[in-house]
């Protein structure tokens, strides 16, 4: 019998020393290297016969590129070029710090089975093939310096396994994290410069924003996503008697990223794209044209909407709210009658700005990408199409085909305190066999011992908090 599993989203980075509440998400109890070891002891003692074969699939964002380096015990706020030297250094870096995952691959390796990792928007450095030679070759040092051969494959975009299995990370249909071209996600090349890769938006604010404020878990929505009143209510409670500050560090990186987006938009070429498809089929085998319709269905990179990253980091409100406060000054400044129309005009200006514009959430943007596992699957006609990205899992079975999220295995906790799992479930794996042409099975748990079956059930429409009530997501034609 031949399985198939799937995991994504872990976020190894480097851990940061200490207990307190600051990075606490990045502090090693938190991190799943236990729970991940344990996975595979009890595949290869209790779950695998002796003759069966395992596909286990990272689907994207096993490693975390844009959490920084720990230098002399302290996380450090940098936006290091994204190229292929610093890239090989982090994965040193973030690999020294995981040295037990690394040898539960080993023994899953040496035991014959094959590990795919498939890129996703926090690791596209995994496309440089020294950041995969590098990879190789600690794993091969961690199993006694075996060569595992074609028992190890890298996919940029997506993989496709023999069974009709679709493993795709879903970044691509998420505005703010997809990449142009994702077989090769790089800026135009500069002579005398490493080749680098062009940020996203979604990168771009996790290295500026979500990774420098310690009080905030970025791999959990509600943490960040809050309102004016909450965010001052957070700021009260855990940065007014610290030297961190909320306001400095959130204004510095939304302008700074604004600035970016405005400097450095790219339009593409449909040459370009081209290549892209081109690459992807030599890559995974599959056939061109079909390729070419899934690049179609990518989401626009957010830099062309630049009102919407001004709408989405608050930098359109903080700036028409800095000239309203100015408004109403201008009466005590001038007193004059042009003054007390800007005085009145300008904030009533803001406040209809604030009532017309729609608030763009993300929910908008992870039911786009459920709506696209059902035409991806369409497009090959495959037996299951299994995404990752929006951390959220779930598993359902639909006229004999599989649609499933692997979900999350980061440390993702309701509170600061990392007391409270946000899916207390247990860490979710896609688990597919396939004998005699059929496959079975679905999202699992690991419940500490074994991998217990949770897949007869239906997408969840609320991603912050699990709900588990979705009605059917309708399917372009």
């Amino acid at each position: 019998m031949r399985h198939t599993l799937v995991i994504s989203d872990v976020h190894l980075c480097e851990g940061v020393p200490g207990d307190d509440l600051w990075m606490r998400w990045r502090q090693n109890p938190y991190f799943p290297d236990t729970e991940f070891a344990a996975v595979v002891d009890h595949l290869l003692s209790d779950a695998l016969d002796a003759d069966d074969r395992l596909d286990l699939v990272f689907n994207g964002d096993l490693f975390d590129f844009d959490a920084g380096r720990v230098i002399d015990g302290k996380a450090q706020f940098e936006d290091l070029p994204r190229t292929e030297p610093i890239a090989i250094e982090l994965l040193d870096r973030i690999l020294a710090d995981h040295e037990g995952y690394v040898a539960a691959l080993a023994r899953l390796l040496r035991s014959g089975h094959r590990v795919i990792f498939v890129s996703g928007n926090h690791d596209p450095q995994l496309g440089f093939p020294g950041v995969r030679i590098r990879l190789r070759e600690r794993i091969a040092a961690a199993a006694g310096h075996v060569r595992f051969g074609d028992q190890v494959l890298f996919r940029a975009w997506f993989w496709q396994g023999p069974d009709g299995i679709h493993v795709e990370h879903g970044n691509q249909y998420d505005t703010y994290c997809s990449f142009r071209y994702p077989m090769a996600p790089f800026l135009p090349p500069e002579r005398g410069r490493d080749r680098e890769i062009h940020a996203t938006v979604g990168s771009m604010a996790f290295r500026l924003l979500g990774a420098r404020l310690g009080f905030i878990n970025p791999h959990v929505d509600t943490s960040f996503l809050m309102d004016l009143d909450e965010y001052l209510k957070h700021w009260f409670k855990h940065y007014l008697f610290t030297d961190h500050s909320l306001a400095v560090t959130w204004l510095k990186g939304a302008f700074t990223i604004a600035t970016r987006v405005a400097l450095g938009r790219d339009k593409g070429s449909p040459d370009r794209a081209d290549q892209d498809v081109q690459a992807a089929s030599h890559e995974t085998g599959a056939d061109v044209d079909e390729i070419a319709q899934h690049h179609a269905l990518f989401a626009a990179p957010a830099e062309e909407s630049f009102h919407r990253v001004l709408r989405e980091f608050w930098v359109d409100r903080m700036t028409l709210g800095g000239l309203s406060a100015l408004a109403i000054l201008t009466p005590a400044l001038f007193r004059n009658r042009t003054a007390v129309g800007i005085a009145i005009g300008l904030p009533l200006l803001f406040a209809a700005y604030e009532l017309a514009t729609p608030k763009i959430t993300l929910d908008d943007n992870y039911r786009l990408i459920a709506t696209r596992a059902e035409t991806i699957q369409k497009i090959y006609r495959l037996k299951a199409v299994i995404f990752g990205h929006t951390h959220v899992p779930y598993g359902r079975w639909n006229d004999g085909i599989f649609f499933g999220n692997s979900g999350t295995w980061s440390a993702a906790y309701r509170d600061l305190e990392c007391s409270i799992p946000v899916d207390p479930r247990g860490k979710p794996v896609i688990w597919l066999r396939a004998e005699n042409g059929r496959l079975s099975g679905g999202l699992h748990r690991w419940n500490g011992h074994a991998l217990v079956a949770d897949y007869e059930k239906v997408a969840p429409v609320d991603h912050r908090h699990f709900s588990e009530s979705m009605p059917p997501i309708p399917v372009p034609t």
